[in-house]
């Protein structure tokens, strides 16, 4: 039993003192820091298994990238057809076109179509009885390869 404030203590060692595989001896302090020489840096495994990662993370943002853009396209177009199909009616019905495209975002009861998916104005212009409904597309400029113009069927 022990008392209360004793502290146990190993014996003493006789004999010489051991030897480590590292060649200090039991004593130092040098067993207490062992290091392998791996341990200073990283292998080249290590990094090219990080470069590798990173580069499917990349390339998984960069398809997410594109799938929100093509969708954005296409919610434009749809856009662009709807209205341009609710202009054509009012043109048959009345015989002419609505003079903005607020009254023709109104008549489907989608008062917020006059912007795109993009947040820029669709744009819509009336010349007698023809009508011309186009976004600007992705680089909210008009007149580029980008736009989405509303053609009949």
């Amino acid at each position: 039993m022990l008392r209360k404030g004793l502290a146990l203590r190993s014996a003493p060692r006789s004999g010489p003192p051991l030897r480590l595989a590292s060649g200090a001896s039991e004593g130092s302090f040098a067993h207490a820091s062992l290091r392998s020489a791996r341990e200073g840096g990283f292998t080249l495994l290590e990094v090219l298994v990080v470069i590798v990662v990173l580069a499917i993370l990349a390339s998984m943002a960069f398809a997410l990238m594109h799938f929100v853009e093509s969708s954005r396209i296409e919610v434009a177009r749809g856009r662009i057809q709807a209205l341009g199909f609710e202009a054509g009616n009012q043109v048959a019905v009345k015989g002419f076109p609505p003079a903005t495209i607020a009254a023709v975002a109104t008549a489907i009861q989608q008062p917020e179509w006059v912007k795109d998916a993009w947040d820029n104005p669709i744009q819509y212009t009336v010349n007698g009885k023809q009508f011309k409904l186009w976004s600007c597309g992705p680089d909210g400029v008009s007149g580029t390869s980008d736009d989405i113009a509303y053609k009949r069927n």
